[in-house]
This record gives structure tokens, C-alpha cells and sequence, in this order.
């Protein structure tokens, strides 16, 4: 009785096999396996690009507080001087800036109602995310720039006022 029941069954499924059922018994499996993987990726490729996404707009942030800064000095000599504290004040906490960020301020516009831009760039470090495909270090800037009060009292050169 059992081996018939068994011979009935092999012989159902022959002919299912035949008619083109069962041809695909294990792909579902491969299919997710190869899916997971993809998505995985993805999930990780994501993560990596909201990091230089987050760090991009901390340097912006950095850039934009040392322009405030330099456009309150109150000579031209001390805009360089506030512009990297304020941006030193700003990634000071942070790890992934290396070699501390390299601040450069324009002022060819200095004077009462002028402007002054600064530039703070930083090498970044991501090799924590390196195996994914992006470089170990990658070099971003953030620029801003910042009006001068026109009616604060400037420094005059030779110490005049």
C-alpha cells in the first residue's frame, strides 16, 4: 500500500516535471538571496552618501559662522584671525575633519557696507565607509559670505580714527 502511494506520487510528479511544473524548485530562494544582497548594497551605499551629505552641511555651517565672525572685526587684520577661530569653534569637536580645517577669508570687499567670504575647506576622512566604494579621504569646502555693517566703526590704517 505505501510503496504504491509512493509510486502514484513519483509518477504525478513526472508528469507535472513534464508539463513544465516543478521546473523551478529552488529559484525562489536564489532569487532572494540575490535580492538581499542588492538591497543590502543599496541600504549601505545610502548610508555612506548621508554621511558626506551631513558632513557637507557642517562645513557649510563652519563657513557661514567664521564669514559672521570676520564681518564684525574691526580691522582688516584681525578678519583672518576671527574667521579661523569661529571655524575651529565649529568642527572643533569633530574626528572626521583631519588636519583641522583650512580657512581662507577674501577681503577685497572690506570697508563699511562691503562684504567679506570665507572659504573653509577640510580632508575628510571616510575610511569607515571606504569598503563600499567611496575614496578614504575626500576634500570638501563650504563657502559663505557676510555683509560688513556700514554704520560700525572701523579701524582707520595707521591707527587713525
Amino acid at each position: 500500500m505505501i510503496s504504491r502511494r509512493r509510486s502514484e506520487y513519483h509518477r504525478a510528479r513526472r508528469r507535472r516535471h513534464r508539463r513544465g511544473y516543478g521546473a523551478d524548485d529552488g529559484t525562489m530562494t536564489l532569487e532572494m538571496a540575490l535580492l538581499t544582497l542588492i538591497f543590502v548594497g543599496f541600504m549601505m551605499m545610502l548610508a555612506g552618501l548621508g554621511r558626506i551629505v551631513d558632513v557637507q552641511s557642517q562645513i557649510d555651517g563652519a563657513a557661514r559662522d567664521a564669514a559672521r565672525a570676520a564681518s564684525v572685526a574691526r580691522n582688516k587684520d584681525e578678519v583672518a584671525g576671527m574667521a579661523e577661530q569661529a571655524a575651529v569653534a565649529s568642527l572643533g569637536g569633530t574626528s572626521w575633519c583631519t588636519n583641522g580645517p583650512q580657512v581662507q577669508a577674501d577681503t577685497h570687499a572690506w570697508g563699511p557696507g562691503g562684504q567679506v567670504t570665507v572659504t573653509v575647506g577640510c580632508n575628510v576622512g571616510l575610511g569607515d565607509v571606504a569598503w563600499i566604494g567611496f575614496p578614504g579621504t575626500k576634500t570638501m569646502a563650504g563657502k559663505s559670505t557676510a555683509p560688513i555693517d556700514k554704520y560700525t566703526s572701523r579701524g582707520l590704517p595707521g591707527g587713525a580714527r
